[in-house]
């Protein structure tokens, strides 16, 4: 790209106050982000200062940095390097650098969120296509399209039986022995009618009623934007998705994830649940949740009586590429996942509806055959008292 000036001037600024960087590599270590990333921090500040400003500015790296700070801890010469990072993307803003999907992506949501409650998967896609970025996977996003499409169509058809509030609400019989919980759906369940059936199936089937909350819409997550969550609980609030159980928690909501409500409920009524397979790889893809999550996938393993496979944990750590993944393709992590599942004939399980998605991506663009699963397409309600009832 055609590099300012000004942007040089600043890129020199930026190289005389890091002088004392000796390229020792901390940075690159501390950085949850270091795999995924073309170069890393060390390398973009050894591109400082050098002053070679086009690499530096056609980077994709620049835009993956997540701003967590981790670089900047771990610098023995205490320089600010993700503070060096942040002005570089304020060069490149102001001087028309192409951001990387995942970058775009966050902005076209937060601009989103900005008027709207939601984050409408349709409308996200063709404001990408019209910022130049297409899917990777196109037979996939093609896929996903049509069957928004036919979800919608099947709700204006049937609004009293397949409306969101009633796929995501219904509770049957359990509604009398246990008081529903409040549901925060976020934006990608409502937007999978046949996954949100299946949550109300293994929620139902196990006797955990689940209340959608009303006006819940999107839950404002950072990377979105700045766009706030718009709302609030005194009850603790289960939740299907990472980004709503941080972003609900920083605006003082407290939340469980819905699969630890249903494992701790299983147990504590001695009920089972089933698994569709004998084994499978758990997937978590956000650092944030990754213990907790892994975790009660773990929980879930022993109540359904298969095995959870997690020879190598570190595996379970990479960011999908979330919002901007089915345009980046896959991550290194996401095909270091696919061949350990492939190696062991067993499917990927995640509790995450855009990790299952960019997963289904990567598999299909690398045509390996490897089943990918949303918790519930995996898990299912088993029998009453098939377990003692004791939680561990």
């Amino acid at each position: 790209m055609a590099v300012s000036e000004e942007a040089r001037r600043e890129v020199g600024t930026l190289a005389g106050e890091n002088l004392i960087c000796y390229q020792c590599g901390q940075c690159t270590a501390a950085c949850p982000s270091g795999r995924e990333l073309e170069r890393g921090p060390r390398r973009l500040m050894r591109l400082i200062l050098t002053e070679q400003a086009e690499e530096l500015l056609d980077s994709d790296d620049l835009w993956r940095c997540t701003g967590c700070g981790a670089c900047s801890a771990a610098c023995p010469m205490k320089l600010d390097v993700a503070g060096a990072i942040e002005r570089l993307r304020a060069v490149g803003r102001t001087h028309g650098a192409r951001r990387c999907p995942e970058r775009e992506a966050a902005i076209v949501a937060a601009r989103r969120l900005a008027g709207h409650d939601t984050i409408d998967s349709v409308a996200f896609g063709a404001a990408m296509a019209a910022r130049g970025f297409l899917p990777k996977d196109v037979a996939g996003a093609a896929g996903a399209g049509a069957r928004l499409v036919r979800d919608r169509l099947g709700r204006r058809a049937a609004p009293a039986a397949d409306s969101p509030q009633a796929v995501c609400d219904s509770t049957g019989g359990a509604r009398a022995a246990t008081p529903p919980r409040v549901f925060f759906t976020g934006c990608a369940l409502l937007q999978d009618a046949t996954a949100c059936a299946q949550t109300r199936d293994v929620a139902n089937g196990l006797g955990l009623p689940l209340a959608e909350a009303a006006g819940a819409g999107c839950c404002g997550h950072p990377s979105r934007g700045a766009s706030g969550a718009g709302f609030s609980s005194d009850e603790t609030v289960v939740t299907v998705c990472p980004a709503c159980d941080r972003s609900l928690e920083e605006s003082g909501t407290h939340t469980t994830p819905l699969w630890e409500a249903l494992v701790d409920h299983a147990l504590r009524g001695g009920r089972a649940l089933r698994a569709a397979g004998p084994a499978f790889v758990p997937y978590v893809g956000c650092l944030a949740d990754r213990d907790m999550a892994l975790d009660a996938l773990a929980r879930a393993a022993g109540l359904a009586g298969v095995d959870c496979l997690t020879s190598y944990p570190s595996l379970h750590a990479g960011c999908c590429g979330a919002l901007g993944g089915i345009y980046r393709g896959e991550t290194h992590a996401a095909r270091r996942l696919l061949d350990y599942a492939v190696e062991r004939s067993a499917p990927i399980v995640t509790t995450c509806l855009l990790c299952r998605d960019n997963l289904r991506s990567a598999a299909r663009r690398r045509r390996l055959s490897v089943p990918i699963h949303f918790w519930p397409e995996f898990f299912s309600a088993g029998p009453a008292d098939a377990i003692d009832g004791s939680l561990p």
